[in-house]
């Protein structure tokens, strides 16, 4: 008898993807709850600060897919750190679906399928070292800041899966855009991408609101246009709020 493998699952809900090269394309997200990082200014802490969520076995998942879009986005939390989901990706694409993985990209999943890796590197600013102490918790944030970059599974995703990189960025003073900017270039150069992979880097300014993107989408323009970058938007957060389940 087929072993039963399952997933603790935080939310699963139908919408359109809101960041990424395939912004606005209707797909069905499945976020797995549990994370090793705790950014800062996290949009899902009920994966990540306070983890929640329900089991679900993974021919459920796959069931509750096969009623919805033929995209699937497997989200966090990180599906990265947990086995089963490389099954579930797997079953994901036999039955179909196109597969984006969305990743910080500090682990790596074996036998893991996916047609695009979207993979979101975590700068400095990420590490919540006020959050941590004002919480009782100040452990967190040096676990975050030696597990947020892992040089050597970025380079292998990039190596095996058509990969997009996504960086949110800070907006709202020259000096700190320009200080995420020099990690992004000391990043960019360690991993030795090419010039034309540019356009698959992603620059996503900070913000939870109409308001603050907006503000944030132009001061970043005219890295984007100089740097050959793409300008991350944050459809759902226009379309919804912020908002769980959209």
């Amino acid at each position: 008898m087929r072993a039963v493998v399952s997933l603790r699952i935080q939310e699963r809900f139908v919408s359109v993807q809101g960041e990424g090269a395939l912004v606005g394309v209707p797909s069905s997200f499945v976020r797995v709850s549990g994370c090793n990082l705790r950014c800062v200014w996290c949009d899902t802490p009920r994966s990540s600060w306070t983890p929640e969520g329900d089991a679900a076995t993974l021919d459920e998942i796959v069931a509750w897919c096969a009623a919805g879009p033929r995209h699937v986005v497997l989200t966090g939390g990180e599906p990265m750190l947990f086995s089963p989901a490389a099954e579930l990706s797997q079953a994901l694409r036999a039955a179909g679906h196109h597969l984006t993985v969305e990743t910080a990209g500090t682990v790596w999943c074996e036998g893991l399928q996916a047609d695009l890796m979207s993979i979101s590197p975590k700068l400095s600013h990420s590490t919540p070292w006020q959050r941590a102490e004002q919480l009782g918790r100040k452990q967190l944030a040096p676990m975050h800041e030696a597990a947020r970059l892992n040089l050597d599974v970025l380079a292998r995703l990039i190596a095996n899966y058509t990969w997009q990189l996504k960086f949110v960025v800070r907006t709202s003073s020259p000096e700190q855009l320009a200080a995420d900017l020099d990690e992004i270039d000391q990043l960019v150069d360690a991993l030795e991408l090419p010039t034309n992979a540019r356009e698959q880097i992603l620059l996503m300014p900070e913000g939870t609101d109409d308001a603050s993107l907006r503000a944030g989408y132009l001061a970043a323009l005219d890295t984007c246009q100089a740097r050959n970058f793409r300008l991350g938007l944050r459809l759902h957060i226009h379309l919804f709020g912020h908002t769980p389940g959209t």
